[in-house]
């Protein structure tokens, strides 16, 4: 997952991370937006810099480029313990 990939390499390695997408469709008008919600247990970092590399993350998927510009994509993280 990116999101590991993302953390491990700032020194940060997740004990916990789970991920949900949310996809929006419309007959007849395809794929309107992805809702990504990501929330784990990552020690020595806080909310905002987990959030940060969540959207790092996404910027780098290879799905989330195929579909940008196309497609509305949201990021949710929140840090849990």
């Amino acid at each position: 997952m990116g999101l590991s990939h993302e953390l491990g390499g700032a020194g940060h390695e997740p004990q916990r991370l789970e991920a949900t997408a949310t996809v929006s469709f419309v007959p007849g008008e395809g794929v309107k937006s992805s809702r990504l919600e990501v929330s784990g247990t990552v020690d020595g970092i806080d909310e905002a810099e987990f959030q940060r590399a969540a959207e790092a993350a996404a910027e780098g998927c290879p799905i989330s480029q195929a579909i940008k510009g196309n497609v509305a994509i949201e990021v949710t993280a929140t840090l849990e313990g």
